[in-house]
């Protein structure tokens, strides 16, 4: 679930129908090594795959927040990216329904499970995780309960129900432009925390198929209506 030019880039329903619109390298990274689906909605139908990726939404429903956290504190297992300050550059206007949200939106979500999410005052950062190269950006730090762990300030570990989210407080490190940059890891750190959500080491092989929901608002809720209005000719 994201608002994240992920799929389609930074593109209008004009761009899909050029062929202009590109999916973010990021996504193509973890494309050799993992199922993709998309989906639009948080429904139970749409969180009936292995694992949920959320990235930076738009804003949930309350029906989709009891469902999401009902799916979770019954085995679910999720990785969310909230970001408390996206630096990711978009050609819309602060304001733009298909800008992606510069904060959070997940905070009714993070309370109800006893979670805070901090600013924090960083900028750009490269440093070592799990021996790999993580680039962020204004990236936050948590406090949770005694159910949550944190290896690190970017990471924290929780357990809710019979279910286990990973939360990372940082959502550039999925802009392909900052991790490219200093050629850093950051698609293969994203792989390996969804293998240890699928109960993997961090070493076994990233070739290993793993299904996991990934929604794009902006392709399903933003861009397809438009593009089926164009060939309905309404």
């Amino acid at each position: 679930m994201t608002a994240l030019p992920l799929v389609w880039g930074d593109g209008d329903a004009a761009d899909v129908l050029a062929g202009r619109a590109q999916r973010s390298e990021t996504l193509a990274a973890l494309d050799k090594s993992l199922d993709i689906r998309p989906i639009d909605t948080i429904t139970p139908e749409t969180l009936s795959h292995d694992i949920a990726v959320i990235a930076q939404p738009r804003r949930l429903t309350p029906t989709e927040l009891v469902t999401f956290d009902t799916w979770i504190r019954q085995g679910g297992r999720a990785l969310i990216f909230a970001d408390p300050e996206l630096v990711w550059p978009s050609r819309y206007p602060l304001g733009d329904a298909r800008r992606p949200p510069p904060v959070t939106l997940l905070d009714p979500l993070f309370a109800h499970w006893g979670v805070t999410l901090n600013d924090s005052d960083k900028g750009e950062r490269v440093a070592r995780a799990d021996d790999l190269v993580l680039a962020t950006a204004t990236a936050g730090t948590w406090r949770g309960p005694k159910s949550c762990t944190s290896p690190d300030p970017l990471v924290l570990d929780c357990s809710i129900g019979r279910g286990r989210a990973i939360l990372v407080a940082d959502a550039d490190l999925l802009d392909p432009r900052l991790w490219q940059s200093v050629k850093a890891d950051n698609p293969e750190w994203i792989a390996r925390q969804l293998r240890r959500l699928a109960g993997q080491s961090a070493s076994e092989s990233n070739h290993t198929r793993l299904a996991f929901g990934l929604a794009v608002i902006l392709a399903g809720a933003a861009i397809w209506p438009f593009i089926l209005r164009r060939f309905r000719g309404t």
